[in-house]
């Protein structure tokens, strides 16, 4: 009897801790995944596999940064307009996809920039008949990457009408030397806001 009564603490103190090991490991998992997530994130400001001290915060890319480089292309105004620490700094005409070639809405981060991309209509799945009038094969100067899929701002030397008429293929023109300007501004990670477009799907081009 007395090993019996013995017995009752000796498992409630068992069940107790096995319940404060168990909660601490499922706390530990999902801090480890949260911070390893935001970790692995671009532009969170930790080292690779440690966790920003904002690391269990919700995902922030989609919204607009409110320092550093944020740069807004507005087709509604045709601007270009590049802020550092949220003043004006430079502001540009620039052109955009034609209707049949819309540019996307959305806020990007800059992935990469190029001194001379080639781009070509077969690459971008517009055509690849050298006699269709959608038909290109351009070596494009500096050239700043938004998107994966080949979403730019770039220098467009060929067209006279930037900022009033829109004649891309789904690309952000600048005059050259306003590209030029853009180009040596911009790094890798800045946000780019490019609004009054609408979401228009299909390939882009220059």
């Amino acid at each position: 009897m007395t090993r019996n009564r013995l017995s009752s603490p000796r498992r409630a103190a068992l069940s107790s801790g096995l319940a404060t090991l168990l909660m601490a490991a499922v706390c530990a998992g999902t801090t480890g995944l949260q911070a390893g997530s935001a970790a692995a994130a671009p532009g969170n400001g930790g080292a690779a596999g440690v966790a920003a001290p904002d690391a269990l915060q919700p995902a922030r890319d989609t919204e607009p940064a409110a320092t550093g480089h944020v740069t807004t292309i507005d087709q509604s105004t045709h601007q270009l307009r590049a802020t550092v620490d949220g003043k004006t700094v430079a502001v540009f005409p620039a052109g955009f996809g034609m209707a049949r070639f819309p540019t996307r809405s959305g806020t990007y981060h800059v992935l990469g920039k190029d001194p001379m991309v080639e781009m070509t209509s077969c690459s971008a799945r517009i055509t690849c008949d050298s006699g269709s009038p959608d038909y290109y094969d351009l070596q494009v100067p500096d050239a700043v990457r938004l998107t994966s899929g080949g979403l730019f701002v770039h220098a467009a030397p060929w067209d006279h009408s930037v900022g009033s008429v829109d004649t891309s293929h789904g690309c952000i023109h600048l005059n050259p030397a306003d590209a030029k300007w853009f180009y040596d501004f911009s790094q890798v990670g800045d946000t780019v806001i490019v609004e009054g477009t609408g979401r228009g799907g299909g390939p882009v081009g220059p």
